[in-house]
């Protein structure tokens, strides 16, 4: 998890400006890949620390892939 430990929310990984598009791309996937997990998890009983974000991950990876979109 590249992500973790480094950014509190998806729009901080989305500032970084020493990052490519395409590293936020994978960054926030695997984000959000981790987010379904956490969530199927609490829909099968358990709890875990961390907040889910899926929401927000899924809107960073919606805006960055409509910018490259239009590169």
């Amino acid at each position: 998890m590249a992500y973790f430990g480094k950014y509190e929310t998806p729009a901080e990984l989305l500032s970084d400006e020493s990052l490519n598009k395409e590293k936020k791309i994978e960054m926030l996937e695997q984000w959000r890949e981790d987010e379904m997990a956490l969530k199927r998890a609490a829909e099968e009983g358990m709890h875990g620390g961390v907040r889910a974000e899926l929401k927000k991950v899924q809107k960073a990876l919606t805006s960055l892939r409509d910018t490259s979109a239009t590169d």
